[in-house]
């Protein structure tokens, strides 16, 4: 199993090689039983915040992670 840290660094980078704007990771492992990390990220339309969420999944997946 992958490291949440590790996942979440994984992420960001797969928003980054999209172009994600305003990438914000939030550490919520103290406060929440659902995950550890919280990540925010913005896009300039539709179709860019589609493809973002694509790159994440596809990336996370190769990982071995289940998304």
């Amino acid at each position: 199993m992958i490291e949440s840290s590790k996942m979440a660094k994984m992420a960001i980078e797969a928003l980054e090689d999209k172009k994600a704007e305003d990438i914000r990771l939030i550490n919520i492992a103290e406060i929440s039983v659902l995950g550890d990390y919280f990540i925010i990220a913005s896009g300039t339309n539709r179709s860019q915040i589609q493809a973002l969420a694509d790159n994440v999944q596809e990336k996370l997946g190769r990982a071995g992670a289940h998304v």
